[in-house]
């Protein structure tokens, strides 16, 4: 989630209290593995969209178990790990 300027090793902030909607970054856990991307909420289709172009977006089929856990509202970049 580089192009959202979320790296690797840093603490996101989550926000459970909070209604996802299209285009927030959300925690999300499909099929029992979690993964933070941006939510694609629109004309009957639910997706998930990396903040790389690199990665295709995340489709759901029929059988796919999708929870989205909550928003993320902030990251902490961390210096040390």
């Amino acid at each position: 989630m580089v192009g959202a300027r979320i790296h690797d090793g840093d603490m996101l902030m989550v926000d459970r209290s909070i209604k996802p909607k299209h285009g927030h970054i959300v925690l999300a856990v499909i099929n029992n593995e979690y993964t933070v991307k941006r939510l694609y909420a629109g004309n009957g289709v639910i997706e998930l969209h990396a903040e790389n172009p690199a990665y295709p977006p995340i489709r759901f089929h029929e059988d796919d178990e999708l929870q989205v856990w909550g928003v993320v509202v902030g990251a902490v970049a961390r210096f040390i790990v």
